[in-house]
């Protein structure tokens, strides 16, 4: 494990992240290498440390950029800044103009970045407490108007839109449903926005369920007007469309179009993800894309990925419960990438992700866990496996490979 002693505060990390970096340039002072090694010797995980940051990727990639620095270039752009900036600025500064500045300042500020995570504590392993704790039901309502609501708690109450129609909250759950027979003939829409670590469901005002995922966008009427009934959404959702034949209903993504009468299914449209995946469970739905890959209809267990660089959709069988388990409270993985696996959980849990080594990142797992319970369910898992290490500290995950 790791333990950094007789540290208390930033200046010191500052210290020994100066130290590292004129050790590699060759201006350590026989004084200040003495001072360096004390601090290695003091704890054989300071030594880990050490090496794992020589070792990692950035410091490669920082290592690199030295060999093509152009200073004068370089600290005519960062000299007013250094003036006019707080010290935390002033390092995200120093990234920005990483390839120009000069080596010792982008190494100490990289290696501080690096460094910090283990301030006055102790690298824990699966088995050790840790602060990752899992999402909860929480959301931002934005009325037609504008206006914010705060949806975090389960009270029950009601809150009434400009054009006098009622939105019933209660558990969680944001009820439009009981205005489906409001006379209101104007088409006004409500956003709800999923935080990092937040769920929420909605009954639309024809009756259809939305579950909503962590780190989504969803757009809606608060009454449906019209032949057709259509909501736009960034994220994942699960939905339960209500049957009506003479109004089909679109789900609108940043890149594809999902048209149906009456079924269950999910989508996943995050941007970065550069795909949209549609799983049907029952029913039928018709994908629509905007790049010439055609119509093409979804029967149960079935899944269509749309690749938003190529604009290509393949369609495969698959299991359904893989990928809409977790609005009942479950992740399943199946031979997944690590990568694609932590992507998935920091969204859910109040936690960081560090690869000591990039290789990790493409070791495939599989494994089940409670949407609601301890991420170290999986990261035992992956540990058990001895292809890699997995530490913990200060809710920050470290993965490298196994030596």
């Amino acid at each position: 494990m790791y333990k950094i002693q007789q540290m208390k505060g930033d200046n010191d990390y500052i210290r020994i992240a100066t130290l590292i970096a004129k050790e590699v340039i060759g201006e350590l002072s026989l004084t200040e290498q003495v001072e360096l090694n004390s601090w290695l010797n003091e704890d054989a995980g300071n030594k880990r440390l050490y090496d794992k940051i020589r070792n990692s990727s950035e410091f490669n990639s920082w290592l690199e950029k030295y060999h093509n620095i152009n200073i004068v270039s370089g600290w005519g752009k960062i000299v007013p800044v250094i003036s006019k900036r707080k010290r935390q600025l002033f390092f995200r500064t120093l990234l920005k103009y990483a390839a120009i500045i000069l080596f010792p300042i982008i190494i100490g500020g990289g290696i501080l970045y690096l460094l910090k995570p283990f301030q006055d504590g102790i690298s824990e392993t699966p088995h050790q407490a840790a602060e990752i704790k899992p999402g909860s039901t929480k959301a931002v309502l934005i009325l037609s108007d504008g206006k914010s609501i705060i949806l975090d708690s389960l009270q029950r109450v009601q809150i009434e839109e400009e054009n006098g129609i009622l939105i019933h909250k209660e558990e969680g759950t944001l009820d439009y449903s009981q205005n489906a027979q409001s006379k209101k003939d104007e088409l006004i829409y409500n956003t709800i926005n999923i935080p990092h670590g937040g769920e929420y469901s909605l009954v639309l005002s024809d009756g259809t369920q939305v579950f909503l995922n962590s780190m989504s966008n969803f757009k809606y009427p608060v009454n449906f007007i019209g032949q057709v009934r259509e909501v736009e959404l960034t994220g994942e959702a699960y939905f339960i469309v209500s049957k009506d034949v003479q109004k089909p209903f679109i789900v609108k993504t940043n890149h594809v179009n999902i048209e149906v009468l009456g079924t269950s299914f999910n989508v996943n449209a995050y941007e970065k993800s550069g795909k949209v995946v549609t799983t049907l469970v029952e029913g039928k739905v018709n994908i629509q894309s905007g790049k010439n890959s055609g119509n093409h209809i979804l029967v149960p267990d079935e899944q269509a990925v749309f690749n938003i660089e190529t604009g290509a959709i393949n369609i495969n069988k698959v299991d359904v419960s893989m990928y809409t388990e977790w609005r009942n409270g479950q992740l399943t993985f199946y031979n997944e990438r690590l990568e694609d696996i932590m992507i998935i959980l920091t969204r859910w849990y109040s936690a960081n992700v560090i690869y000591l080594n990039p290789s990790v990142k493409k070791i495939r797992f599989s494994g089940n866990l409670d949407r609601y319970g301890d991420i170290r369910q999986i990261l035992d898992i992956i540990q058990s496996t001895n292809k890699l290490n997995v530490e913990i500290n200060n809710g920050t995950i470290l993965f490298d490979e196994k030596k």
